[in-house]
């Protein structure tokens, strides 16, 4: 079998299968217009996530910085506007995670009659999806067919979905990630440090990535996540005194209460703590056990010791193969290593997906990984829809999603060890610094 026909026919598997969600979730989508209200999906229940980055921005307006992890202050808020705008909320709310300094980014929607706020903030998460889609198809140096792969499978994903109707802040996160990616694949570390170090804004999703490209960029990189670092840090320090201890003294306070004191949703979780919490405690409330620890721990162990081992290979192949395996190697396993890591924030994977893919597409040989890898995803993201469907009906703890995504953590780990048959002779042209200008 020929490599044109094998890669032709895998775009053309990813094309129905694609093709096959979107026509399937349009299919919904029309549906909802002709059921029953009361069975419909309606815009009462949309954009609730979006009450927390709400009220987060308006503590940082007004000045009640002191509020902004305060539990009975973020529900009375919260409860207080929801209902003002007519949402259909429940018991539950959601309290602000993030750094204090983050709520600044929120601060002008706050300005806003709440209705208004979420549109407005979902024409911005708009752009940035849309630029995030732009630079990714950029990275692959491929047709149209295949680029034109990467808005169809980000698109009709999971996550994607569960992103915009919870009004989530998943989309700027992707294009923090997406601009790391493009800067660090075209040799720009400190550039790319400086925009890495904006992802701290929820540091679950900038931990990983900051630590790698440190340690295979060096000081230029470790140099411009310092400068972010202390911009933020600076910020913090003036506009909102006294906030940074408050963050450092409730968070974990707040995060003991909600997933320890409560009945707690850990299948929304894809991380390793999740998947053992699940499996061996299940819903029941109390803290973590030490049988939960144990296996965490371990697995986790094992997982940074292969990350660990695609790092050392990199560091002294210094390809620019080597390095691509190395990027989708560590946004794969990202989700997996954190404690914290929400199933709609899984969309940041597709950056990894399509670094690899790119990889692929500059060298001539594939392997019997690059199929394994394949499958697996397409399993996933198959998988990840109907498990969605299912949880509608049928309410569990445990998710496949996590045994999956380790699945094709371990696959890509072994991928980037593996030494590439053919190595390009230079830099694809997509990747330099004026394609990104044109």
């Amino acid at each position: 079998m020929s490599l044109v026909w094998r890669k032709h026919s895998i775009s053309t598997a990813l094309w129905r299968r694609g093709g096959l969600v979107a026509a399937t979730f349009l299919t919904f989508f029309v549906g909802n217009f002709f059921v029953a209200p009361a069975k419909a999906v309606t815009g009462d229940m949309l954009g609730h996530d979006f009450l927390a980055l709400y009220y987060g921005g308006y503590c940082a307006r007004t000045g009640h910085f002191e509020q902004l992890y305060d539990l009975p202050a973020t529900r009375a808020f919260e409860f207080a506007t929801g209902h003002s705008a007519n949402l259909s909320l429940g018991t539950s709310f959601g309290p602000w995670w993030n750094p204090p300094f983050a709520a600044w980014m929120f601060a002008p929607f706050s300005a806003l009659p709440y209705l208004s706020a979420l549109h407005a903030w979902w024409i911005c998460s708009a752009i940035c999806l849309g630029i995030s889609i732009g630079l990714m198809c950029l990275m692959i140096p491929a047709g149209w067919k295949i680029r034109s792969l990467v808005p169809l499978l980000v698109l009709t994903s999971k996550p994607c979905f569960l992103a915009i109707c919870h009004g989530q802040n998943t989309f700027v996160s992707l294009l923090f990630l997406t601009t790391t990616v493009w800067l660090w694949r075209g040799g720009r570390p400190l550039l790319a440090g400086i925009v890495c170090g904006l992802l701290f804004y929820k540091p679950q999703l900038g931990a990983v990535v900051a630590a790698v490209l440190c340690l295979s960029q060096g000081r230029r990189a470790i140099m411009g996540i310092c400068l972010t670092g202390a911009t933020l840090l600076l910020v913090n320090i003036l506009t909102m005194p006294g906030s940074l201890h408050e963050f450092l003294h409730h968070v974990p306070l707040n995060l003991a209460w909600i997933q320890d004191q409560s009945v707690y949703r850990w299948e929304r979780h894809v991380t390793l703590k999740a998947f053992w919490r699940g499996l061996v405690q299940g819903d029941t409330v109390g803290t973590t056990s030490p049988t939960t620890r144990i296996l965490w721990a371990l697995s986790e162990i094992a997982l940074l010791a292969g990350l660990g081992r695609v790092l050392i290979a990199t560091i002294g192949k210094r390809g620019p193969s080597s390095r691509d395996r190395l990027i989708a190697a560590t946004i794969v396993a990202m989700p997996l290593l954190m404690p914290f890591y929400f199933d709609y924030d899984l969309l940041l994977i597709s950056v990894g997906i399509v670094v690899y893919a790119a990889d692929r597409q500059n060298n001539l040989a594939e392997t019997k990984s690059d199929i394994q890898l394949l499958r697996i995803w397409t399993v996933i993201f198959l998988s990840m829809w109907l498990w969605f469907l299912v949880l509608i009906v049928w309410k569990t703890t445990f998710s496949p999603t996590v045994p999956l995504l380790v699945v094709a953590a371990i696959i890509q780990i072994r991928c980037a060890l593996q030494t590439p048959a053919r190595q390009p002779i230079a830099e694809p042209a997509q990747m330099q610094p004026a394609a990104l200008a044109a």
